[in-house]
């Protein structure tokens, strides 16, 4: 494997692995504001795929000798902050609302990542794509609430 190679994975790893860890508390923190069983059950099922999905990067990481990367303070303070105010006195669309907005905005940023990485290996765009697809299912199973 080429130098180029090797830094697009390690890159494209690293997006993942804090993607996943932003998308894990951002849930997390809408998980005890959903306001209905049903909801707080496809939230939590949802952490546990993407808890799957960061011990996957963690170790494809590993492998390369890497560290994961954690989102920036900035991002998960906005994110924070940003669940409190809107869930303040919320509906359980507003919960499916604000994560289907923030599973889109994750989407997009992964297929940049995506393009931008193009020569990251084969494994690190699988773990990509998965992250997606899980993605992709969480909007379809909060669109009931939308």
């Amino acid at each position: 494997m080429n130098d180029k190679e090797e830094k697009d994975t390690v890159k494209l790893l690293r997006q993942c692995d804090a993607g996943i860890k932003m998308g894990i508390g951002a849930i997390n923190d809408v998980i005890p504001k959903a306001g209905d069983a049903d909801l707080e059950d496809i939230l939590k099922k949802s952490v546990k795929e993407h808890e799957k999905l960061r011990s996957e990067a963690e170790q494809l990481l590993n492998s390369w000798g890497r560290a994961g990367k954690n989102p920036s303070a900035m991002a998960k303070a906005m994110s924070t902050v940003k669940t409190d105010l809107t869930l303040m006195n919320s509906t359980e669309q507003d919960a499916a609302e604000l994560v289907s907005k923030g599973c889109s905005m994750g989407i997009d940023k992964l297929r940049q990542s995506m393009d931008k990485y193009a020569a990251a290996d084969g494994g690190s765009r699988k773990l990509t794509r998965d992250l997606i697809s899980a993605e992709q299912r969480l909007m379809t199973d909060l669109k009931k609430y939308l």
